[in-house]
């Protein structure tokens, strides 16, 4: 497997957190499910997450005991809760996590087996602090799923407006199409945000399972 352009994509069902009531009550605490930034210090342990409001949070506990490079950021989905939620500054805990399919987008040439565009749906799509996140739904029975994201064009015009293309990686590696999972990914998109650039006009495309090209444009504004 080619890692440094084909990235397997977690599939995850996220866990739900109920309220139970009986002779002994016992009460959830208030968790979120959202995509994050997540720094690790010279250990390698997650210390901080920037949330996509821009907010950024001390990981106080992580119940997945989650590890990367030292002094790194890694993009992540996870389901977490403050420790105090009277008190922000306390931290948060981490429930569970999975890491997002985020490398940044290649030209076509960059793939030397070729680009793959196997279908997929969308679930849902919006913009992050410099992330296009992506929620796809696809149709799996045991194989992996391999994605990426592809630079068909980038164009600058007058006013500091810049245009991208970006087409989704799609490997299916043959996978029979039995039943729905979903995969969780993150377009990075500050390295567009070159000096001179005050938005950029992002146009993703992907090829669908009914209805072939569907094509989503969203503006980011470098900050």
């Amino acid at each position: 497997m080619k890692l440094s352009f084909r990235l397997l994509a977690f599939l995850w069902i996220p866990i739900l957190l109920l309220s139970c009531s009986g002779e002994d009550d016992y009460y959830y605490p208030s968790v979120k499910q959202e995509f994050l930034t997540a720094a690790s210090g010279s250990d390698g342990r997650l210390q901080t997450v920037i949330t996509d409001e821009g907010e950024t949070y001390n990981v106080a506990q992580d119940a997945t005991n989650t590890s990367i490079g030292s002094n790194s950021t890694v993009r992540i989905v996870s389901n977490y809760g403050f420790v105090d939620p009277n008190d922000k500054k306390a931290g948060i805990k981490l429930y569970n996590l999975l890491k997002s399919v985020s490398p940044a987008p290649l030209p076509p040439s960059g793939f030397k087996d070729g680009v793959k565009t196997d279908p997929a749906n969308v679930l849902s799509t919006w913009m992050g602090v410099d992330y296009l996140n992506i929620i796809l739904e696809i149709k799996v029975q045991d194989g992996k799923h391999y994605f990426h994201f592809i630079e068909d064009n980038v164009k600058d015009s007058a006013g500091g407006l810049r245009e991208v293309d970006l087409t989704l990686y799609h490997d299916a590696n043959g996978d029979v199409q039995a039943y729905t999972k979903r995969a969780y990914l993150s377009i990075p998109l500050r390295q567009y945000a070159v000096e001179g650039v005050k938005k950029i006009s992002v146009h993703f495309s992907l090829n669908t399972y009914a209805s072939g090209i569907k094509i989503c444009t969203f503006d980011y504004i470098p900050h």
